[in-house]
This record gives structure tokens, sequence and C-alpha cells, in this order.
């Protein structure tokens, strides 16, 4: 598993290093007022990564954070073969 955020992303989810291994890609698509993970996560195998619209997810703290635009894409296992994990950037941010 690939678990990684900048310092950025750590202060957006509320959360500390050590703590990533807890969140979800459910809480973090799934929350939102526009995306399911259920529709969304088909496109991103089949295309690679995905654009998404505004919407919001829940840090560890259950605040709701929006964002203006977020991307999700696949990380390739070496081998080239497999998903390694989903990487994903939230821009413009904030807590509302």
């Amino acid at each position: 598993m690939c678990i990684y955020a900048n310092h950025a992303g750590l202060n957006m989810l509320e959360t500390t290093i050590d703590n990533l291994q807890w969140i979800t890609m459910y809480s973090l698509l799934d929350g939102s007022n526009n995306v399911r993970l259920d529709v969304v996560l088909p496109i991103i195998m089949q295309q690679g990564y995905a654009i998404l619209p505004p919407g919001y997810c829940l840090s560890l703290m259950n605040r709701r954070v929006s964002y203006e635009q977020a991307m999700v894409w696949v990380v390739q296992a070496p081998d080239g073969g497999s998903v390694h994990c989903l990487a994903l950037a939230f821009i413009n941010w904030s807590f509302i």
C-alpha cells in the first residue's frame, strides 16, 4: 500500500503521517456532494485518472473540507502491469 501526503495534505486531512493509514478512499471521495466512489472508480481504472468537479470531503476530525477541483490518478507498480496505489491532488481547498 502506498500512503503519502505532503504538509498541505496532512493539514487538510488534520492528521499525521502515522495516521494516514486510517484514511479511506470512501471518506475522501464518497462524502462529496457530487462524487460517488462507485461511479468514479471505474473511470479512474479505465482512463488512468479522473478530474473531479468541486466538492468536499471529511478530515479525520470529521470537519468538512471543500475543494475547487481534485484529480485522482493511478500509480503503476514497478512491474508496469499492476496498480500500486491511487494518488490524489486537491486544488484550492479550505475548511467549511
